[in-house]
This record gives C-alpha cells, structure tokens and sequence, in this order.
C-alpha cells in the first residue's frame, strides 16, 4: 500500500519590486515544504515565511478534488478552442454572403475563444490543489509556488 499523497510547495516572500522602463525585476527568498494531502476534503495548513517568520495560511485540498479540477480546465480549454474553430470557420465561410456584422462577430468570437482556451490550458496546467488563504498586512507580499523535480 502506498502512503498519502504529498505536494512540494515553496512559500515565496517579495524581497524587493524594482519598476524600470520596460521591465520589472522582482526578487524572492524562498523556502520549500513539503504537504500532505487530506484523504478527503481540504485542510488548512500554516506555513512559516522564510524571511519575516509570518504565519502564511493555505488550503490542501486532496487529489481526487485537484484532479477534478484539472480535468474541468481542460474541458473548459478544449470546449471554447471548438467554438473559437466554429466561430472562425463560419467567419470564413460566409465572407462576402452575410451580413457584415455577423462576419466581425465571428471574428470576435474566434479571438475571444482562443484567449479563453489558452488560459483555461494554463490554469488548469498550473493547478497544484494549494491555495494561499490572504490574510492581514503581516501575509500579504507572499506567494505558494509548486515546486518541481
């Protein structure tokens, strides 16, 4: 039998924000932890910051949920790239038939669909079932990244 599911996260402290003309420099100390998850449901898990010692809350929720999750962002991904593709192809389709209105709304729908479908991509991607649970001033200023490898 296996033992319970973990996630390795690193709690993230803004050392310092420098704005310069065309790019912006953040610089970060972190620290890793290494979760379990909960059989069930989400459990909420107080983290220490590595650099102000502020107790930084999150929330673990367990594999079947983050899985679950994963798997809607994918079909919220996979379902607006369709529309985008029935969008543009009767944006093509109907070019110099239809009004000119439906055309530019085709386009519209098309763009749109294709921005929906890469950040549902992205967010599904990029979901790990940890959450940060903001807090007062002491927690704000950090961030619960996945750690890889």
């Amino acid at each position: 039998m296996r033992g319970p599911k973990t996630v390795k996260v690193a709690v993230r402290h803004v050392n310092g924000d420098a704005g310069r003309r065309r790019t912006r420099a953040v610089t970060w100390a972190a620290r890793d932890f290494r979760l379990v998850r909960p059989a069930e449901g989400r459990d909420r898990v107080e983290l220490e910051c590595p650099v102000c010692t502020a107790a930084v809350l999150a929330e673990v929720a367990d594999h079947a949920r983050t899985r679950r999750v994963r798997s809607v962002w994918a079909a919220v991904s996979a379902l607006s790239l369709l529309v985008s593709v029935a969008a543009l192809g009767y944006a093509v389709h109907e070019a110099g038939r239809a009004l000119p209105a439906l055309i530019s709304a085709g386009v519209c729908v098309a763009v749109v669909g294709l921005v929906v479908a890469l950040t549902a991509w992205l967010r599904g991607r990029h979901h790990i079932g940890v959450v940060l649970l903001d807090g007062p001033a002491p927690r704000r200023g950090h961030r619960i990244v996945p750690v890889r490898g």
